[in-house]
């Protein structure tokens, strides 16, 4: 496996040490440099498989896990730690994990390479990769960490029960399809310059207002989509 990082859609935790498991099984199979003495010992037994016989065996994933864990743990822990933070973010959650590996490695990724799979519902998938080069201020690697500021906004996440969830969650079902409502002014927990919903009229139009320092409503006027 020639590449430094390897990134995943981060729906469980689980589903991504079993990828990487199985692509360390594929590289076994293809008889590749980067799987050790050890690793091909372990994995003998299952060489013989059938394609659709690897996909059914649960010692076959086991194995494979076990084998892989140091490169596991090398290669892909690094850009773990927003989704597991937050949560799956289905197609966000690919680019949450490249925030991620910005986060904890950017002083180490100048020419190195990176892999990153994505996939849709199960239909359809692509993997591609990415050479990273530091890049000049203001887009540089260090400086895109630094703005991004990941663990200051990590630590300023709100708390609340998951009645308030629950409450919020039909809220939001109400309102999918709706037209002709108005919105809470409430933008209190939001971040200075963030746009956020305030009306959607009889016609489905859709007015936004941005907040500006305090929250005190339409600070910079309304915004109409639509």
């Amino acid at each position: 496996m020639n590449v430094e990082y390897v990134l995943f859609p981060f729906v469980l935790l689980q589903l991504v040490q079993k990828s990487f498991a199985r692509l360390v099984f594929n590289d076994f199979v293809r008889n590749a440099s980067s799987v050790d003495d050890i690793a091909k010992e372990k994995l003998a037994p299952f060489s013989t498989l059938t394609g659709d016989e690897s996909y059914q065996s649960r010692d076959l994933e086991k194995a494979s896990q076990q084998v892989s864990k140091p490169l596991y743990d090398a290669k892909v822990q690094p850009t773990t730690l927003i989704p597991k933070q937050v949560g799956n973010m289905y197609t966000a959650s690919l680019y949450a994990a490249f925030a991620s590996l910005l986060h904890n490695k950017n002083s180490e990724l100048a020419g190195k390479r990176v892999i990153l799979f994505s996939y849709g519902s199960g239909l359809t998938a692509t993997m591609f990769s990415l050479r990273l080069h530091e890049g000049q201020h203001p887009f540089s690697l260090s400086n895109i960490a630094t703005v991004m500021n990941i663990a200051g906004k990590l630590k300023s996440r709100h708390e609340f029960a998951p009645e308030k969830f629950v409450e919020t969650m039909h809220l939001m079902e109400h309102r999918y399809g709706a037209k002709d409502f108005v919105t809470s002014k409430d933008c209190s927990l939001l971040s200075p310059g963030t746009y956020y919903l305030t009306e959607v009229d009889s016609k489905y139009r859709r007015f936004y207002a941005k907040k500006d320092g305090n929250c005190t409503g339409n600070e910079n006027g309304s915004v109409v989509n639509g």
